[in-house]
């Protein structure tokens, strides 16, 4: 039976949230094999001087465990 692994992480672009999104995704993906799952949880805003400067999102990452 397989174990599976739920991890949460941010992602942060200049651009957007879709960029921010992948930008987690290629960086978790550099460490995390058998990724079989994404979850875009959350979605918000860094803001400076009532300019976004920041977008960033929030991803649940499940992962099967090698073993």
């Amino acid at each position: 039976m397989p174990v599976w692994k739920l991890i949460e992480i941010v992602g942060i672009s200049d651009k957007s949230w879709e960029d921010a999104a992948k930008n987690a995704m290629d960086e978790a993906a550099k460490t995390i094999r058998n990724i079989s799952r994404v979850s875009i949880e959350e979605f918000d805003c860094k803001v400076e001087n009532d300019k976004i400067v920041a977008y960033r999102t929030r991803l649940k990452i499940i992962f099967e465990v090698e073993r």
